[in-house]
């Protein structure tokens, strides 16, 4: 690739990166207001809504990669962005302020989230995930929407309500309307240039579509999740940002790899790529990506069995450890 098409095309990659971040900012910002004046209570929000807002970056560049044939592209943004997710992201978030959770719902999100990868793991041993194998994924989103739904109307809904002014000023509306159009369109859009110029990069530096997308796009769609997360932790509610992040692993595995099986004319190839180590070819989906998402799960379930619903500094520091090893790996076989 000659001198020029290379800085447009790392500069096109960057617009996509930044169109698909203030995309997904207006989007979270005019969903949860649009919400708010239905009437749908803030914890339905939080489960739902804003995990479903800050998914959309990596549904769109997962279901626009296989749609094109870019199959790699889009199963490493999607575990990719679970991996970074929980090993950078939530693990940070533990290490800057260690969390307690409400047990029964972390630990019901958390039982949907390791049996979803389960069902993954075992439907992807032949090396495509069909679109017959995608449909108990599907189902299980539909639990997980249910829960929410079911939670929601069980609990008091009058005691979790928060009573705050709403503006429903005219010039408001419209403004929030704009945002959330302009944030959908925006999300596809930079989602578009983010699959077309990440593949063009991945071309020229002579590195696998899947390691692009499961490093690079998967961080930077990821960054809806670090915004929620930050914010949550800067007002003191944590637990926000890790139900943020258990919601969006489960909508990762459930909607938008079971959404691209069912796209893909084949089934969705699970282990076509390969990465070597030592001497040998192996599946880097099957043998890397996927194990160290069970790692991850299994360091981020484990802990608050054992201490009783508390997330500790050293499991986040542990997490943040494995996601080091894992983009070491991958950087060393490139």
């Amino acid at each position: 690739m000659k001198g020029n098409h290379m800085v447009w095309t790392v500069l096109l990659f960057a617009l996509g990166l930044a169109i698909i971040i203030k995309g997904g900012d207006w989007f979270v910002e005019a969903a949860v207001w649009l919400a708010e004046i239905t009437g749908v209570p803030k914890i339905l929000i939080g489960a739902t809504v804003v995990s479903l807002a800050t998914t959309l970056p990596e549904f769109f560049v997962s279901v626009l990669a296989v749609s094109g044939g870019q199959a790699g592209l889009g199963i490493g943004n999607a575990l990719g962005s679970i991996i970074c997710n929980t090993g950078m992201i939530l693990a940070i978030s533990l290490v800057v302020r260690p969390s307690k959770v409400e047990k029964s719902l972390f630990y019901k999100k958390a039982i949907i989230m390791f049996v979803s990868l389960v069902v993954l793991v075992v439907a992807s041993l032949d090396g495509v995930l069909s679109r017959l194998e995608a449909i108990p994924l599907l189902v299980l989103l539909g639990v997980f929407v249910f829960l929410n739904v079911y939670h929601v109307k069980k609990s008091n809904l009058e005691q979790q309500k928060q009573v705050h002014h709403i503006d429903t000023h005219r010039k408001k509306k419209w403004i929030n309307i704009a945002k959330f159009v302009g944030g959908a369109a925006g999300i596809v859009v930079g989602a578009q240039l983010l699959v077309t110029y990440g593949s063009k990069i991945a071309l020229a530096l002579g590195v696998s579509e899947g390691i692009v997308g499961v490093t690079i796009i998967a961080v930077g769609t990821s960054l809806p999740e670090l915004v929620t997360t930050i914010t949550a932790i800067r007002k003191n509610e944590a637990s926000l940002g890790i139900g943020n992040i258990l919601g969006a692993n489960i909508l990762n595995m459930t909607m938008i790899l079971s959404t691209c099986a069912l796209i893909a004319p084949s089934g969705l190839a699970v282990g076509a790529e390969s990465i070597t180590l030592g001497g040998a070819d192996i599946s880097r989906t099957l043998f890397i990506d996927l194990p160290v998402v069970g790692l991850l799960f299994l360091l981020l379930i484990i802990p608050p069995i054992i201490f009783k619903g508390k997330l500790k500094r050293l499991q986040g520091i542990s997490m943040l450890a494995v996601y080091i090893a894992f983009i070491a790996l991958l950087v060393l076989n490139v």
